[in-house]
């Protein structure tokens, strides 16, 4: 008998080439079994993330620090002589009435107060009844508006809070309400006058802004 060399991977009694059909199924499923993979390796993921999501600290949210409000800060509006004639940019001294001058006291007050609180987390001193404005020093004029909802009121005056040093609250202080708006606080201490438009405070001449 004569020895025939058999190449590799023929089997020597049939013939046939060993592995053949396992081979032509795997390249036949291929894409499949690749495309398998990939799915799985996603889901794998998004698994994996989630678990690590729920070990992570929240993320921290940002506000955005509100502007007081309080009633207290949105009294009546004062009788105005520009109210059946207007001239949109016209300053104002305007004079109160004793009931109309304590209506407006009230929000300055408040809002001075509020001022120093905000200087430490969860104070609840000073409060309103704890601020006057001292005697003889509140300015108080206006700017018209093409209406009423646009007039400007402006007020200038100097305070004294109960326990409270003047370094704390430095004067003069001024404050600022649009229409029925609530009043503000635009400013305070040294400098504060120049908040003021230029054409009322030629009208209204605090000479508490002078020093």
């Amino acid at each position: 008998m004569l020895d025939v060399e058999v190449p590799a991977g023929v089997d020597s009694a049939s013939g046939r080439v060993a592995g053949s059909g396992a081979a032509t199924w795997t390249e036949r499923k291929r894409p499949l079994l690749v495309a398998g993979s990939f799915v799985v390796a996603i889901l794998l993921g998004v698994v994996l993330g989630l678990a690590w999501a729920d070990d992570e600290e929240p993320a921290t949210v940002t506000t955005t620090t509100e502007l007081p409000d309080s009633p207290v800060l949105s009294p009546p509006l004062p009788l105005v002589s520009w109210a059946t004639s207007r001239v949109e940019g016209t300053p104002h001294k305007v004079t109160l009435s004793a009931t109309e001058r304590q209506s407006v006291r009230l929000p300055l007050q408040w809002l001075a107060a509020w001022k120093v609180r905000e200087k430490t987390a969860g104070s609840t001193t000073p409060t309103m009844d704890d601020v006057t404005i001292v005697k003889d020093t509140l300015f108080y004029g206006a700017i018209e508006g093409a209406d009423s909802a646009h007039d400007e009121f402006w007020a200038v005056a100097q305070t004294e809070i109960k326990d409270v040093p003047e370094t704390d609250a430095p004067d003069p202080h001024v404050w600022k309400r649009v229409g029925s708006e609530r009043w503000t606080l635009v400013a305070l201490g040294p400098g504060a006058c120049s908040s003021i438009p230029a054409k009322l405070m030629t009208v209204l001449s605090p000479g508490i802004c002078a020093s």
